[in-house]
């Protein structure tokens, strides 16, 4: 009995070092596992994995005449940088009803996730680039931004109120983080504000 329980002990011990010493390495993307596989005729590469879109909840929008009127290049722009695996500003003040351009750079060497499910179901996003390549979703959950490159966000800050972000792979909040969140503070219309 106690030779059983020893080897169980033993067993529940290798498993748990296994999965602490997995966490160490964030999971690999599709594009880094799987190779390019234009030698075969008709399958060319793989898409653009740079986005997670949320597959069940839809995000607001703004009407597509009011966006047409936008001027995206006398709009106020965020800019972000991630350096050292910390976001700077950590704190982003927008008002609500704006266009926004926002960029993140990433400095690092590595890649960086910016996950703000939140944020990115509240926001109005009319365009999401990563590397000056447009991404075919903008009802997305998280961005990742590879190494040395710049993702941007032409955006309308529909929903006011407090949303938070991380450098997290995982679609769970909080679980792996890998680096310093932040908070993005979307300020209610002063026209709304007392009514």
């Amino acid at each position: 009995m106690n030779r059983q329980r020893s080897s169980s002990i033993r067993i529940a011990a290798v498993l748990a070092a296994a999965l602490a010493v997995s966490a160490c390495e964030t999971a690999p993307s599709l594009n880094q596992l799987l190779p390019s596989f234009s030698s075969f005729k008709g399958l060319g590469s793989l898409p653009d994995f740079n986005l997670d879109f949320f597959a069940d909840q839809s995000c607001v929008s703004v009407d597509s005449d009011d966006v047409k009127r936008v001027n995206w290049t006398r709009v106020p722009e965020v800019n972000m940088r991630i350096r050292t695996g910390e976001f700077e500003p950590m704190i982003v003040q927008l008002k609500q009803g704006w266009p926004y351009v926002f960029r993140i750079r990433n400095r690092d060497d590595r890649n960086r996730v910016f996950a703000a499910r939140e944020f990115f179901s509240n926001m109005a996003m009319i365009r999401i680039t990563v590397d000056g390549k447009r991404q075919d979703y903008t009802c997305v959950e998280r961005v990742k931004i590879p190494a040395k490159k710049t993702a941007e966000f032409r955006m309308v800050a529909a929903v006011d109120g407090r949303f938070e972000f991380e450098d997290t792979p995982m679609p769970i909040p909080g679980f792996f983080s890998e680096g310093a969140s932040g908070v993005i503070i979307v300020e209610e219309r002063f026209a709304t504000r007392y009514q």
